[in-house]
């Protein structure tokens, strides 16, 4: 039995944001949702690089392994990500999600980084495929949230992975396939305002384009309050769509500068490069003069002196390599908590580390991280908001990967004293200065 997919994509900026930072693709073999963040249109940049390196895949993989080609393209896409960061610095922070199917004719192959989700609609009923990557997703894993709170929950946007440059380990699996199966990728724009079970309604209904407009249109309704993505795909037997792929979002609009990420494509590319135009300006080459003769113990010296150099410059691209993937949680002379990039050494008298985000609580003890200062309900979060017994463990706390740093984080927050209630004439409660709430302006 032969099966194929037909398929569409739709997408909205929303209510609220003033661009859209989300991408996606459509196509016969391949489904791809990609939700962009970071600020200075770095959000666009991010997911565009991703659906176009996804995007190479879109032809029938045949045997092939499916969830290897899907986890190189992400990788080869993340590669080409943090080469746009280290020339552009200030696209720092940068990143997407990613939810990829690759379909073989029987079966899927998935690869999901982040929160934006994957869902199949079997027999009338919904069920999400993917899991979210969240700080709110692990309380639940633990028995310490309900599901049913996660909607509601202050840190439920608190993403644990994002293709943001640096090493992060995809979720892959195979998903099988039957005939009246319908797929549904979409972000957080969707997911969010709208529930399950108004989800599973709209996308039983019509043709695969008008499921994808309604529930566009429901994500509107309820207030658009993020950039809406909706990819649906339908598995049918025969010959699906003749249609040619799609693609939406920000990638209709942004083009990322070239990039070469260390690929086996991009290297065999510069292999049959042909040499730049300012060979052709060299000199001609003048008649060589006759040299004396080096001695064996000057050879010696300069092998020897290569053989340094190279070390030297080995070392340092280790170093560097680890100081740009090398966190930990601080706080600052103003006693605010920080993510610092780097290690907590000097060398003579410079800093191996810089600040990478300052943490913000908002009255709800929400964390919100961000390179500038707290904006709109948040305040710096500092060591007073912490109970006296916590203070002291902030210091101690290990370094680690911007994901662990971040987790950590989020621990503190959840152990944040309580906004004071302003009871008193002056508008200060007596228990602040007995450590037992904080005050928030």
């Amino acid at each position: 039995m032969t099966l194929s997919l037909t398929f569409t994509a739709v997408t909205d900026r929303g209510l609220v944001r003033e661009n859209n930072e989300d991408s996606a693709h459509a196509g016969p073999h391949l489904l791809v949702l990609a939700d962009g963040m970071g600020g200075h249109a770095a959000g666009e940049v991010a997911s565009t690089t991703m659906v176009e390196h996804m995007a190479s895949l879109e032809r029938d993989p045949g045997d092939n392994d499916m969830l290897a080609l899907l986890g190189a393209a992400a990788e080869d896409a993340n590669a080409a990500i943090r080469e746009h960061v280290d020339e552009h610095p200030e696209t720092e922070g940068m990143g997407t999600t990613l939810t990829a199917l690759l379909f073989n004719g029987s079966e899927f192959g998935v690869c999901h980084v982040g929160d934006s989700r994957g869902y199949r609609l079997r027999e009338g009923k919904l069920t999400q495929i993917t899991k979210d990557d969240t700080y709110v997703q692990s309380l639940v894993d633990e028995g310490k949230l309900d599901p049913e709170d996660v909607s509601s929950h202050p840190q439920k946007s608190l993403i644990l992975k994002a293709y943001t440059g640096r090493p992060v380990e995809p979720t892959l699996f195979m998903l099988d396939a039957k005939p009246g199966d319908r797929l549904l990728l979409c972000s957080d724009g969707l997911s969010d305002p709208v529930t399950a079970s108004t989800i599973e309604q709209a996308l039983k209904q019509g043709t695969v384009e008008e499921a994808a407009t309604t529930l566009r249109d429901l994500a509107l309704r309820s207030g658009g309050p993020d950039n809406v993505t909706i990819v649906v795909a339908e598995v049918v037997e025969g010959e699906g769509d003749e249609n040619a792929p799609m693609t939406v979002g920000a990638i209709q609009g942004v083009v990322p500068e070239p990039t070469h990420p260390d690929s086996s494509a991009s290297r065999a590319a510069k292999l049959i490069s042909p040499p730049k135009a300012q060979a052709a300006e060299e000199k001609p080459q003048e008649e060589p003069q006759r040299r004396p003769q080096r001695s064996r113990i000057g050879w010696k010296v300069i092998a020897g002196l290569a053989i340094i150099i190279v070390l030297v410059i080995s070392g340092g691209l280790w170093m560097k390599s680890y100081l740009s993937n090398n966190y930990y949680v601080t706080a600052n002379e103003d006693g605010v908590l920080t993510i610092q990039e780097g290690a907590d050494y000097e060398v003579f008298g410079r800093p191996l580390h810089h600040t990478y985000q300052n943490a913000c609580l908002s009255k709800e003890n929400a964390l919100k991280l961000g390179h500038g200062a707290c904006d709109g309900d948040f305040a710096p979060f500092t060591l007073k908001d912490l109970p006296e017994s916590e203070r002291a463990a902030v210091g101690n706390l290990p370094s680690g990967s911007y994901d662990e740093v971040q987790t950590q984080l989020s621990q503190l927050s959840d152990k944040a004293l309580k906004p004071c209630p302003t009871s008193s004439k002056d508008g200060k409660d007596k228990d602040a200065s007995k450590g037992n709430c904080r005050e928030v302006k």
